[in-house]
């Protein structure tokens, strides 16, 4: 069963065709009665949630995400503990690209987006952003759209807390990724915004200094 999960998750990666596939087969269904069927299952929960952060990506398959119930799952899983941070995380990916699109998009009465984002905020403020991570970016890109932005502001600060995380803990490995996807540049642009949390706008000093740090020291691993 994980491995099944796992392995949807890597073909849907940036890969907005199969995302579509999976809605199509009726994905979504299948998710809610695995989470039903496996409650304690904590491997299974993170897989189903990294390819849901893979649909989520897609902006025009976010419709379909936006529902009621799924939101209301999305936002209770928030609350997980399970495999350390991994499964709050992906759930709060998953709804940072999904209040990205705006209030307008927002088409229901409940859950209200304003409580989704307050949970979403409360949930990124418990994690530990020393944690070792069970992921892989093999880019940035979908967390760097979610910076130069003001429609959604903890979306803005669950991106920044992922970039700080992963350049802090693995700065080998994704300091020169952020570079290159020229995400220096953006976070300069989450210190000029006005509707940046000063939290967001600390930790995006912190990332840029360690990449700065990277540069001048490859060797050294942490700070």
């Amino acid at each position: 069963m994980e491995f099944s999960w796992s392995a949807l998750w890597n073909i849907t990666d940036e890969t907005p065709d199969n995302c579509q596939m999976f809605l199509n087969c009726k994905g979504m269904s299948l998710f809610l009665d695995c989470l039903k069927e496996f409650p304690d299952k904590q491997e299974l929960h993170r897989n189903m949630l990294g390819l849901l952060g893979n649909v989520a990506e897609v902006r025009a398959l976010r419709p379909q995400l936006l529902t009621p119930q799924f939101i209301s799952v999305f936002s209770n899983l928030l609350d997980s503990k399970a495999d350390g941070i991994e499964v709050s995380y992906n759930a709060c990916g998953v709804l940072s690209h999904i209040v990205f699109d705006g209030p307008d998009a927002w088409a229901m009465e409940e859950p209200l987006r304003d409580m989704v984002m307050d949970k979403m905020m409360d949930a990124i403020q418990s994690w530990d952003v020393t944690s070792r991570r069970n992921i892989n970016y093999r880019s940035f890109e979908p967390i760097l759209r979610l910076l130069p932005q003001s429609i959604a502001p903890v979306s803005q600060h669950w991106a920044t807390w992922a970039l700080f995380n992963l350049v802090s803990v693995y700065p080998s490995k994704y300091c020169p990724l952020l570079i290159k996807e020229g995400g220096i540049v953006l976070l300069e642009k989450v210190l000029e915004l006005q509707t940046s949390h000063e939290e967001t706008k600390d930790m995006a000093r912190k990332v840029m200094e360690q990449c700065e740090n990277f540069k001048e020291d490859p060797m050294e691993t942490t700070r």
